[in-house]
C-alpha cells in the first residue's frame, strides 16, 4: 500500500520541470547593469589579494566573505555602493525597452 502512495508521488510533475515549462524572459543586451554592492566593489579590488594558486571559485567566496566579516569600516564601498546605485537608477529613467 505505500508503494502505491509513493508511486502516485513519483507520477508529479517536480518544481524544476514547471519551470523548464515556463517561457523565460529573454534579457535586453541594451539594459543598463545592475548596480554592485559593497561587497561586490570590495571584491572586485581584492580579489588578486585573496587568490591563491589552486583555489576554486567557491574557495574564493568562502575566504572573502570571511574576510568580509572581520572588515570594521566598510565606509568606503558603502559609499561606492550608493553612487553606483544612483548611477543605475540614471540609467533606467533614461532606457527605454
Amino acid at each position: 500500500m505505500a508503494r502505491a502512495a509513493k508511486s502516485a508521488k513519483s507520477d508529479s510533475p517536480k518544481k524544476s520541470e514547471k519551470a523548464a515549462t515556463k517561457a523565460s524572459k529573454k534579457k535586453d543586451p541594451n539594459a543598463p547593469k545592475r548596480a554592485l554592492s559593497a561587497y561586490f566593489i570590495w571584491m572586485n579590488e581584492n580579489r588578486a589579494a585573496l587568490t591563491k594558486p589552486g583555489m576554486g571559485v567557491s574557495e574564493v567566496a568562502k575566504a572573502a566573505g570571511v574576510e568580509w566579516k572581520k572588515l570594521k569600516d566598510k565606509t568606503k564601498w558603502e559609499k561606492a555602493a550608493a553612487e553606483d546605485k544612483k548611477r543605475y537608477e540614471r540609467e533606467m529613467k533614461a532606457y527605454k525597452p
